[in-house]
């Protein structure tokens, strides 16, 4: 089993925030994939679906940021195996909106929601960092990422997002970039 867990914070005043693009992508690939969702205390969860024959489903974090941690390892003590592998989707400062990259393992590179994440289960998992640009001064870094997305962002990254959900095998089974443009 796979699963995509997508960060952001869960009120309705942070929605469209650039530090909700994880969960921005999550409702998109929801909606996309004609998905359910059932929530649980520290997430919400959708119903299974296939990519190339591997089991997927999507988990929508309930937890603010910073606390990201107590939602992925309740995840994973109650819903996953030692054997299913999970992918963490979310905002990342240091890459251009528009802009994706996948990685393995790792630092959290001051993102607070994956520091919390790593504390609680280690830092063994896949990322897709969703780039959201970074606003040139890090004394203006909080008021970015929680600042709204402006229209043309929110075009550019629906943009990203359709193009993600073309190639949800290229990236998120055989894991690679390449020819995707981005």
């Amino acid at each position: 089993m796979l699963t995509l867990y997508c960060l952001g914070n869960p009120t309705l005043k942070h929605k469209q925030n650039r530090h909700n693009a994880g969960l921005l992508l999550g409702d998109y690939l929801v909606k996309k994939l004609n998905l359910n969702l059932k929530k649980f205390k520290n997430f919400k969860l959708s119903n299974t679906f296939q990519i190339d024959g591997t089991q997927c489903q999507i988990a929508l974090s309930e937890n603010y940021m910073n606390e990201s941690g107590n939602g992925v390892l309740s995840l994973k003590t109650t819903k996953l195996s030692k054997s299913d592998e999970l992918f963490v989707l979310y905002d990342e400062l240091d890459l251009s909106l528009g802009e994706i990259k996948i990685k393995y393992s790792g630092g959290n590179a001051g993102h607070n929601g994956l520091r919390s994440i790593s504390s609680k289960i280690g830092d063994n998992y896949w990322k897709l960092r969703i780039g959201v640009d970074h606003p040139g001064d890090k004394e203006q870094v909080t008021r970015h990422v929680l600042g709204n997305f402006k229209e043309n962002e929110k075009k550019i990254l629906n943009n990203l997002f359709e193009l993600i959900y073309l190639n949800l095998s290229q990236i998120f089974i055989s894991r690679h970039l390449s020819n995707l443009g981005i």
